[in-house]
């Protein structure tokens, strides 16, 4: 399969809503926000979102399917702006294994290289796939929030990461193991 990274604008927010429904729904573990709670966000929100953000989707070159989303958005203010934040990454079921996501991430650290110092994520701090995933991408765990998240009667938590395109000798001293 031949794939390919484009980026998202408002014109493909309903393709867009599809994926990331998609996502929620098929996975609600691995993600902070539920299925019902995206649903209720008004699709002109999720339009701005995708033309203020650098949002990428891996696509099959053969029939245009949308095979997986990421998204990339840059803090605001003038002591934040030099950190963005990598954010919604979800990957089909049945395009796992196929490269799409390394595709995304490729894309979206080379596009954020250009424009901060640093990246930012959270992950659940049980899925150890997705944190392995992270890692093998330079991203490097430096804080752990219990109970960060609420499902039913469930807390789960939230594991912090961070990819400096600047590290020094101190910060690669300081990784939390």
């Amino acid at each position: 399969m031949a794939i390919r990274v484009v980026r998202l604008t408002s014109h493909d927010v309903e393709r867009f809503r599809e994926i990331r429904l998609e996502g929620l729904r098929s996975d609600p573990n691995g993600f902070r926000y539920s299925e019902r709670d995206d649903a209720a966000i008004a699709t002109s929100v999720w339009a701005t979102r995708l033309d203020q953000d650098f949002v990428v989707a891996a696509v099959d070159d053969g029939n245009d399917e949308m095979l997986g989303v990421g998204g990339f958005g840059r803090f605001s203010g003038a002591k934040l702006s030099h950190k963005g934040l990598i954010w919604g990454m979800y990957v089909r079921s049945s395009a796992r294994g196929s490269g799409a996501s390394n595709a995304i991430m490729e894309g979206l650290i080379a596009h954020a290289r250009s424009e901060v110092r640093q990246l930012q994520l959270t992950v659940m701090a049980d899925n150890d796939r997705a944190r392995r995933f992270y890692e093998r991408h330079g991203f490097v765990a430096y804080g752990l929030e219990p109970q960060a998240v609420r499902q039913g009667d469930d807390y789960r938590d939230e594991l912090s990461m961070w990819l400096s395109f600047e590290v020094t000798a101190e910060h690669k001293r300081q990784r939390l193991d």
